[in-house]
């Protein structure tokens, strides 16, 4: 047993020593995370030397990519955050390995559909009004990027395994190498002449980026930290889907209702104008910076909260719910008052323009309650994927990012002329009301019933395992 785990299991664990654990589990994450998202930048950045067409074909494809794909993977792999967390604590630590296995199989199948939409994708842009000329390079974009988009579900899929076992900086060390190899491979196949493949270099230096990602982290699983719950593949990973199937619809309504609903408000703002555009682009980067950090803590209250559930520990997951929740609402009100105070600035990190400056300081302080609002979303979300409550947050977030959300934003924008502060009101106001129903909701947790939901699950995992049991060889 290793620290994380003597500390896990601690009877006397204090609110102290919890909130460090959450803490320092929750920085490497962040930093994770961040670095995925710088990734996609790096390939905007290098085609955006090449020409604006060039530039334009990497937005569209980038957006398709997330849209159809990254969104979808994020909302899949939610399952995994309760099972393999969950199971990790509860006696059989094989199971984690059983559950990885199911997840990537169910969403490699998943993914075959995707595949042929990303080959088709030429007519489909056209038919949505794209120009021919753009379609058929978004399109070619787009299937140079399959021979990589397994290699990110993968790796995805092992990264959640690995922090259900409380490690933590894995990724963070796989990113790290990752984003340098992806900025010299952009750079020899996209800028460096004697190398040069043109627009479609940048494609092929993701893909290879997440085939390397995925080869570094399953090195450092086999080598270093992780294989303890893996078993070796098996046959009994083909049955119990039901599980994965339960968890991860959910997830996919949970995630992709938000992220969907954002990356639309982004899209009208090409209605608004080049200066509300200019600023929704700045917006957008901040508020992404931003998100990391509650979302570090998502993550580690998710597995923490399933690793406690998981041991039988339901006194010390209700405490961490709490601390968790107390830690987003100061980290919230820190970065809320970090915009409006420097509002006037922000502006002049991306451009020096005085009035996409002005435009922007404008809106800042409806994203500075808006960055309040999310950030207790997300933390709480991760907290409701712990207990293996992905259907709540579902119908929370479908009705209330598109349903009031879209409608709203799109009202006050266009019909009331508030334009880009419109636009996020939406946004805002969407983000507000389910933060206080969610907020709600976790107040009023029967904590002993997620004790048994969990208990029930693990159960049902085992007996099939026992029932099933044919292991085929290790790697």
């Amino acid at each position: 047993m290793d620290v994380d785990d003597e500390l896990l299991l601690h009877k006397d664990l204090n609110e102290w020593s919890e909130r460090k654990y959450i803490i320092w589990k929750a920085i490497p994450i962040s930093l994770s995370y961040l670095l995925q998202n710088i990734l996609p930048f790096i390939s905007v950045f290098a085609l955006g030397h090449l020409g604006q067409t060039e530039l334009a074909i990497a937005t569209l494809s980038i957006m398709c990519y997330n849209f159809t794909f990254v969104a979808l993977i994020y909302g899949a792999a939610t399952a995994l955050d309760t099972l393999c967390s969950q199971a990790y604590t509860s006696g059989d630590v094989k199971m984690v390995g059983i559950f990885l296995q199911r997840a990537i199989i169910i969403q490699l199948l998943g993914f075959i559909p995707i595949a042929c939409i990303w080959w088709e994708s030429e007519q489909i842009l056209i038919l949505m009004g794209q120009s021919p000329a753009i379609s058929s390079k978004t399109c070619l974009y787009l299937r140079y990027l399959l021979i990589g988009a397994p290699a990110f579900l993968l790796f995805e899929n092992l990264r959640r395994y690995l922090q259900a076992q409380g490690i933590m900086k894995a990724s963070t060390y796989v990113l790290i190498i990752s984003c340098i190899i992806a900025i010299c491979l952009n750079f020899l196949l996209v800028l460096y002449q004697p190398l040069s493949l043109g627009f479609i270099g940048a494609p092929i230096a993701t893909s290879i980026t997440n085939w390397l990602m995925f080869s570094l982290l399953v090195i450092y699983t086999k080598f270093i930290n992780g294989y303890q719950a893996w078993g070796g593949w098996s046959r009994v990973a083909f049955y119990g889907w039901k599980q994965i199937f339960t968890l991860a619809i959910p997830g996919i309504l949970m995630v992709c209702s938000e992220l969907w609903t954002s990356e639309f408000i982004s899209f009208l703002t090409g209605y608004l104008g080049e200066l509300p555009l200019a600023s929704q682009g700045i917006l957008s980067v901040i508020v992404t910076l931003l998100y990391q950090s509650p979302f570090g803590l998502s993550v580690s209250a998710s597995n923490r909260v399933g690793n406690l559930l998981g041991a039988g520990l339901v006194e010390k997951a209700k405490m961490t719910s709490k601390l968790t929740m107390q830690l987003a609402i100061i980290l919230a009100l820190f970065e809320a008052t970090i915009l409006i105070v420097f509002k006037n600035y922000w502006g002049y990190i991306f451009i020096s323009e005085d009035d996409v400056v002005k435009h922007t300081a404008s809106v800042i302080p409806m994203i500075s309650i808006f960055e309040i609002s999310d950030g207790l979303n997300v933390v709480g979300q991760g907290i409701l994927r712990g207990q293996g409550r992905q259907n709540i947050g579902a119908l929370i977030n479908a009705p209330g990012y598109v349903v009031l959300g879209l409608p709203v934003s799109i009202l006050t924008a266009f019909t009331l002329r508030y334009g880009l502060l419109g636009l996020w009101f939406g946004s805002t106001a969407s983000s507000v009301i389910v933060c206080i129903i969610l907020l709600i909701i976790l107040w009023r947790t029967d904590w002993q019933q997620q004790l048994e939901e969990c208990k029930k699950r693990m159960k049902e995992g085992k007996d099939k395992l026992e029932f099933m049991i044919s292991d085929v060889p290790d790697f």
